[in-house]
C-alpha cells in the first residue's frame, strides 16, 4: 500500500520522466523493507540507517504509523531510499536527540540526484532532515535538488562528529597521544590493576549471551547521576530504553550487536554500547561507576576500547559519533560534521518561511548566551525530555 503525494504543478519534470508514475511516499512491508535492507548493505550504509535500527526508532517513539520511505528505482532494483516521518506541517527525518547519523542511501550521484528531485516534487509545505553528514555527496544532492526546483534552502551546523583511525599502529596512535593523556593513562591502568583483576568482555548477543542482563548492567552504569539529572541517561525515558533494547534486539540477529564492559574482579564498573559493521565500530553510548571516579573507569574502558578495534583486521576506524567532547577530541584523529537542511519548497511562502526560521535561530542563540549556567542545565534537562 501506498500514501500518493500530490506534486503540485509548480516544478518542471524532465521530458524522460513524463509518463512515470506520481511521486509516492511508500508505507513499509516486509518485502520494501528487505530491498531497503539490501540497498543498506550494497551501499555500505551505517546501521542506524537500515530498517531494523530505523523501525526500532520509529516505535520507541511513537512514529511508527507516520513513517514512510521515498524511493528511486531502475530497471526494478531500488537504487535510492530516504525514510521520512509525514506529518499536515509537511516531512522530516525520523531522528531525534538518540540519533547518531541520519542520511540518504543511494548506489549512486545519479540515484542520489534523483532522489533529491523527487523530495522536492512532494511539494509538502516544509522538509527537516537533521543529523546528515555535511561532507557527503550524496547529502548535497538534496539541497543541490532543492535550489534547481527554486525552493529556499537552509543548511546549518548541527555538530563535529569524532573518529579514530585504527588501520594503522597501535603503538604510533599512543605516542601520538599528549604526553599528559600518556601519563594519566598509565597513572589510572596502574591504579586499576592494584585494585584487581581488569577484564574487557565484548558480547555481541548471541549463543550464551544473555542479553537483558547484559542491557539492564549497561543501562545502569549509563545512568549516571549528572544524565539523570539532565534527563539524558537511557534509563530516564521509557522510549529511549525501548529503542536501545528493541535496537540490541536487532543488532544482535544481524550479527552487528557490540556490549562492552571492563570489569574489576568480575564486577561490570564500564559499559560501551557499540554496533560494529562495516569496518567500523560505532561507538553509541558510555557508562561506567562513578563510586571509582578514582580508579578512572571510563578512560581506562575507552583506551581498552581502541585496544580492542586495532586488534581487529577487519576494523579500520572508530567511530566515537556524538560531539566533539574534550575527552574525545584528545584521542580523534579527525571529526565529521552533521548539520540540519530545511528546505521551503512553495516560491511565494518559501523564501518567507526561510527567513523566519533562521531569524528564530539567532534569537534564540542570542538568548541562551545570556542564561546562567544553571539556566541552561535546566532547560536543556527539560528540552531532553521532550524530544524524548
Amino acid at each position: 500500500m501506498s500514501t500518493v503525494v500530490r506534486t503540485g504543478g509548480a516544478v518542471r519534470r524532465p521530458a524522460r520522466r513524463a509518463k512515470e508514475a506520481p511521486i509516492v511516499l511508500r508505507t513499509l512491508d516486509a518485502p520494501l523493507l528487505e530491498r531497503w535492507d539490501a540497498l543498506a548493505l550494497a551501499c555500505d550504509a551505517a546501521p542506524f540507517l537500515r530498517p531494523g535500527w530505523t523501525a526500532a526508532w520509529a516505535r520507541a517513539f511513537g512514529r511508527a504509523g507516520a513513517l514512510r520511505l521515498l524511493t528511486v528505482e531502475r530497471g526494478g532494483d531500488l537504487v535510492a531510499a530516504l525514510p521520512l516521518l509525514t506529518s499536515p506541517f509537511g516531512l522530516r527525518s525520523p531522528t531525534n536527540g538518540e540519533t547518531a547519523l541520519f542520511a540518504p542511501i543511494a548506489a549512486d550521484s545519479e540515484a542520489a540526484a534523483e532522489l533529491g528531485d523527487r523530495l522536492v516534487a512532494l511539494r509538502t509545505p516544509a522538509i527537516r532532515l537533521d543529523a546528515l553528514p555535511g561532507e557527503d555527496p550524496h547529502t548535497a544532492a538534496l539541497p543541490d535538488a532543492a535550489r534547481r526546483a527554486g525552493a529556499a534552502v537552509l543548511v546549518r551546523p548541527l555538530r563535529r562528529s569524532p573518529y579514530i583511525d585504527v588501520s594503522g599502529d597501535p603503538v604510533a596512535f599512543r605516542k601520538g597521544l599528549s604526553k599528559n593523556r600518556r601519563h594519566g593513562l598509565r597513572r589510572l591502568q596502574n591504579r586499576m590493576r592494584e585494585a584487581g583483576e581488569v577484564t574487557l568482555t565484548v558480547h555481541d548477543g548471541r549463543g550464551d549471551d544473555d542479553l537483558e542482563p547484559l542491557l539492564a548492567d549497561g543501562f545502569r552504569l549509563e545512568a549516571r547521576e549528572w544524565k539523570r539529572a539532565a534527563g539524558s541517561a537511557i534509563l530516564s525515558s521509557p522510549a529511549a530504553v525501548d529503542l536501545y533494547t528493541t535496537g540490541a534486539r536487532w543488532a544482535a540477529g544481524a550479527g552487528i550487536l557490540r556490549l562492552a564492559f571492563l570489569r574489576l574482579d568480575g564486577r561490570p564498573i564500564a559499559f560501551g554500547y557499540c554496533l560494529q559493521q562495516g569496518g567500523v565500530l560505532f561507538f553509541l553510548k558510555l557508562g561506567m561507576d562513578d563510586s571509582l571516579a578514582k580508579l578512572g573507569p571510563g578512560v581506562v574502558f575507552t583506551q581498552h576500547l581502541i585496544d580492542y578495534a586495532f586488534a581487529d583486521p577487519g576494523t579500520t576506524e572508530l567511530d566515537l559519533l556524538g560531539e566533539n567532547e574534550a575527552y574525545k577530541a584528545d584521542l580523534a584523529d579527525g571529526t565529521r560534521e552533521q548539520v540540519r537542511l530545511q528546505i521551503f519548497p512553495s516560491r511565494v511562502a518559501g523564501p518567507a518561511q526561510r527567513a523566519a526560521v533562521a531569524g528564530a535561530g539567532l534569537l534564540r542563540a542570542a538568548v541562551v548566551e545570556r542564561l546562567t549556567e544553571g539556566t541552561r542545565d535546566r532547560l536543556s534537562a527539560v528540552r531532553n525530555r521532550l524530544r524524548r
